[in-house]
């Protein structure tokens, strides 16, 4: 009996890890068409899918799915991929209590990225207030480092972004982010990012 319920628990927590992030990826043709996803899907939805999912600069879901596409565009093979970027509001204590009242109602955000690799560049999608943005890129750079924030709640990351110039480090392109020079800014546009996270947070 206790083998019979053991047996049951397993099929049941099996078919519930399909439900969720480990469903394989659909593939492209079974895609539905990005505005309709953008207008209509929760955060649930996009994971049933199998699409990446990153939430508040961190992956968490869809892990195997984004290594694949990492390892076919490095081959120069032609993939896509989707991935949504979810942001929550977090701790209101951190805001300026008029600005946090003039925010809170936008929360949560997602948007759901479509990356196309052509075997020679990126080219970026998706929609925000009912507008098509799109953008392109010649390389998908891999940059990993330390927090570098002491206050921060991660450690280290392993971040994927795209830019026009494979030689420019990740420091570079943070300098451009908060220099008052225009000249100083690079191009880039982060798809997926992997935190490792400090003890007792997340």
């Amino acid at each position: 009996m206790k083998r019979i319920l053991y047996t049951c628990c397993a099929v049941v927590f099996f078919i519930l890890m399909l439900s969720g992030c480990d469903k394989a990826e659909l593939l492209p043709d079974e895609w539905k068409e990005l505005k309709y996803v953008a207008d209509s899907f929760t955060l649930k939805d996009a994971k049933r899918e199998g699409y990446v999912v990153i939430e508040d600069g961190d992956a968490t879901c869809g892990q195997e799915a984004w290594q694949n596409f990492v390892d076919l565009s490095s081959k120069k093979i032609p993939c896509k991929i989707r991935v949504v970027h979810y942001y929550t509001i977090g701790d209101p204590s951190d805001y300026d209590p008029e600005y946090y009242e003039s925010i809170k109602d936008d929360y949560p955000m997602m948007f759901i990225l479509e990356v196309d690799y052509n075997g020679e560049t990126f080219r970026v999608v998706h929609y925000e207030k009912e507008k098509l943005h799109a953008s392109e890129y010649k390389y998908l750079v891999k940059y990993e480092g330390e927090s570098e924030n002491p206050y921060s709640t991660f450690t280290s990351f392993a971040r994927y972004v795209l830019v026009n110039d494979d030689k420019v480090t990740w420091d570079d392109i943070m300098h451009g982010v908060t220099s008052s020079r225009l000249e100083d800014y690079i191009p880039f546009r982060e798809i997926y990012a992997d935190l490792v996270y400090k003890e007792g947070y997340k």
